[in-house]
C-alpha cells in the first residue's frame, strides 16, 4: 500500500509539473506603431471647458435631443444586437473554461432476483441490490493549448465589449447628426418662407406700379415667376424634413413617423457645453473602442497559434471511476462492494499528412491579417480626426464669410428696392439683389448646419476620454490591455 501511495504522489507531482510548463506558441506583445507626435492640422479651440466631461453629448442644452439620445441608448436595435453578441461571447468563454476542467459523470442501477430450488422441500431466495458510481475524466494541459484557448475566448469576449461601446459611440453620433440636419433643413425652410413673403411684397409693389403705368407687364411677370420659383422649392425641403424624422425614429428603435409631432416644431441647432479633449494620435489607441476591439482580435489570433501548436504534441488524459454496490437484501447475506480505478492515456498522432502544420500556418496568417487590420483601423481613426479638424476649420471660415455676405446682400436689396420705387433703377436690379439675398441666406443656413456636423464628426472621431474608457472598463470588469 505504501508503494502504491508513493507512486500516486509521484504521478501527481509529475502531472503538476507538466501542467505548469510554459504554453507553446507566441506570447502577445502589443505592437509599437511609429505615430507622429501631433495631428497635421492645428487643433482648434472648440470649447473653454474641454476636460470637464468626456461624454460631451450629456451636456446638450436641447431637451428634445437629450430625450432622443436617452431613448436610443435604451431601444436602438444595433446596440441591442451588440449587447447580445457580447453576452454570447461571455457564455462561449465560460464554456471553453468549463470544457477544459474535470468532467464528472454519475450512474445508478438497481437489481432484483428471485429463485426457488427444485427439491421437494422447496426453498426460495430473494436478492435485491443497487449500485452507484462516478466517472471522472480530465485532459492535462501539458503544452498550454487549453490556456491559449481560454486566452482567445477571453479576448473574443472583450472584443465584443468594445465593439458594443463603438456601436454606442456611432449610434449617438448618428442621432445627433440627423437631428442637426433636421433642424438645419427646418431653418432653411423658415428662411425660404421669409423670402417668399418678401418676394410677394415685391410682386405686389410691381403690380401697383404696373396698374399706374410706372412698371411694365414684363416686370410683373418676372416678379410672379420669382414667387413661383420659391414656392416650388418648399416641397423639396419638406420631403427632406419628413425623411429625417423617419431616420431619427428608426435610430431610437421606433417605427418611422413615431416622433413626427415631437420634431415638426422648429428649434434652433443644439449646443453642447463641453467637448472631448482631442489629444494626440497615440491617444486613439486607448480612446477609440473600434481600435481597442481590433487589438483584441489580434490578441485572440495570437493565442490561437498556440492552440494549433499544442496539437503537435501528445495528449495526456486521466480517466477514473468510483463504484459502490450493495446486494443481498432479502433472504440472502448482505454484501457491500466498493471499487476504484484510475488510468492514464497518452494519445499521439504519428502522421497526419501535414494537416496540423497547415493549421498552424493558417493561424499565423490570420494573426498577420489581424495585425494589419489593427493598423488599418488605427490609421483610419487618425484620418477621421484629421479630416474632421480640416472640415471644422473650413466650416468656420465659410460661415464667417457668409455672415458678412448676408449683411451686404441685405443692404443691396434694400437699396435697390428704394431706388426702384423712386424710379432710379429698373426691376432687374431688384430681382437680382433679392435672388442674391435669398441664396446667401440659404448658404449661411447650410454653413451653420455644416459647422455643427463637422463639430460632431470631430467629437465622435476622438472617441472617449482615457478616464472615461477606464471608468467604463472598471464598471464592467474589463481588464484593459494597454491600461
Amino acid at each position: 500500500m505504501l508503494v502504491k501511495r508513493l507512486c500516486a504522489i509521484s504521478c501527481c507531482a509529475i502531472l503538476t509539473g507538466l501542467t505548469a510548463c510554459q504554453s507553446v506558441g507566441p506570447d502577445y506583445t502589443a505592437p509599437e506603431f511609429d505615430l507622429i507626435g501631433a495631428y497635421t492640422p492645428e487643433i482648434p479651440m472648440i470649447s473653454d471647458n474641454l476636460a470637464q466631461q468626456g461624454r460631451w453629448w450629456e451636456t446638450t442644452t436641447d431637451p428634445v435631443l437629450e430625450n432622443l439620445i436617452t431613448e436610443g441608448i435604451s431601444e436602438n436595435i444595433d446596440l441591442k444586437i451588440a449587447i447580445s453578441r457580447m453576452r454570447a461571447a461571455a457564455a462561449t468563454a465560460r464554456g471553453v473554461i468549463g470544457a477544459n476542467g474535470v468532467e464528472v459523470g454519475a450512474n445508478i442501477d438497481g437489481s432484483a432476483k428471485s429463485s426457488t430450488s427444485s427439491r421437494a422441500s422447496g426453498s426460495r431466495v430473494d436478492d435485491l441490490g443497487f449500485g452507484a458510481g462516478l466517472d471522472l475524466s480530465w485532459t492535462a494541459d501539458v503544452w498550454g493549448g487549453q490556456a491559449r484557448e481560454e486566452q482567445a475566448a477571453k479576448a473574443d469576449y472583450l472584443q465584443q465589449v468594445y465593439l458594443r461601446e463603438d456601436v454606442y459611440r456611432v449610434m449617438i453620433g448618428d442621432i445627433i447628426r440627423n437631428y442637426i440636419e433636421l433642424r438645419g433643413t427646418q431653418k432653411r425652410q423658415q428662411l425660404l418662407r421669409s423670402s417668399l413673403d418678401l418676394q410677394r411684397q415685391t410682386s405686389n409693389i410691381v403690380q401697383v406700379r404696373q396698374q399706374t403705368g410706372l412698371a411694365s407687364e414684363l416686370d410683373l411677370s418676372r416678379a410672379r415667376a420669382e414667387v413661383s420659383d420659391i414656392e416650388a422649392s418648399l416641397p423639396t425641403l419638406q420631403t427632406d424634413i419628413d425623411r429625417s424624422i423617419n431616420v431619427i425614429s428608426i435610430l431610437v428603435g421606433a417605427q418611422p413617423g413615431t416622433h413626427r409631432d415631437l420634431l415638426l416644431d422648429v428649434s434652433p441647432l443644439p449646443e453642447f457645453q463641453t467637448a472631448p479633449p482631442i489629444g494626440i494620435p497615440a491617444d486613439l489607441l486607448r480612446r477609440r473602442p473600434d481600435v481597442r476591439a481590433a487589438e483584441l482580435a489580434l490578441i485572440s489570433a495570437t493565442a490561437k497559434i498556440g492552440v494549433e501548436t499544442a496539437t503537435l504534441y501528445p495528449e495526456l488524459s486521466l480517466n477514473g471511476s468510483l463504484a459502490f454496490g450493495v446486494t443481498g437484501y432479502g433472504t440472502g447475506p448482505i454484501i457491500r462492494t466498493a471499487m476504484a480505478a484510475i488510468g492514464a492515456l497518452i494519445d499521439a498522432t504519428l502522421y497526419d499528412g501535414g494537416v496540423r502544420r497547415s493549421n498552424i500556418t493558417v493561424a499565423e496568417q490570420e494573426a498577420e491579417q489581424a495585425f494589419l487590420t489593427y493598423r488599418k483601423t488605427l490609421l483610419a481613426a487618425i484620418d477621421n480626426v484629421e479630416s474632421a479638424i480640416y472640415g471644422y476649420v473650413g466650416a468656420v471660415q465659410k460661415r464667417d464669410s457668409l455672415i458678412s455676405s448676408v449683411r451686404y446682400h441685405s443692404d443691396a436689396f434694400e437699396q435697390s428696392r428704394v431706388r426702384y420705387v423712386q424710379g432710379l433703377s429698373n426691376f432687374l436690379d431688384v430681382l437680382d439683389s433679392q435672388r442674391s439675398l435669398t441664396s446667401s441666406q440659404q448658404s449661411l443656413a447650410d454653413a451653420q448646419t455644416s459647422l455643427e456636423l463637422e463639430t460632431i464628426n470631430l467629437y465622435s472621431a476622438v472617441g472617449l476620454s482615457v478616464e472615461d474608457v477606464e471608468r467604463y472598463a472598471d464598471q464592467n470588469g474589463v481588464e484593459l490591455i494597454n491600461g
